[in-house]
């Protein structure tokens, strides 16, 4: 499966592909971001404004790990639209596995 990514870099979107599927690197990657989203809306009062910024961090530093350090973290944070945060929770969902995955490997 191809990943495909856009930012927008210096007022214009740049495109950036990984054609390899998920590894256990990206797995394990999104395991963690995974745990530090539970901690954040498993607080007490809710997500706290630190919360936020952490996974802001968390999702760039996926993103630049998962696109093998194509772009910078700072380039994801100030250049990703919400389009993009979907390419990139997708290949978040795709590291941890999905039913559809699970279901195609049983055929």
């Amino acid at each position: 499966m191809a990943y495909k990514l856009e930012l927008i870099i210096d007022h214009e979107k740049q495109e950036f592909n990984r054609n390899e599927p998920p590894m256990l690197k990206d797995m394990t990657q999104a395991l963690i971001l995974q745990k530090h989203q539970l901690e954040m809306y498993a607080n007490e009062g809710g997500p706290t404004e630190d919360h936020y910024h952490r996974n802001e961090k968390d999702l760039a530093e996926f993103a630049v790990r998962f696109w093998n350090a194509q772009f910078k973290m700072e380039q994801v944070i100030n250049g990703c639209t919400l389009a993009s945060l979907n390419i990139i929770n997708q290949a978040i969902g795709d590291s941890l596995g999905t039913d559809d995955e699970d279901k195609a490997g049983k055929k």
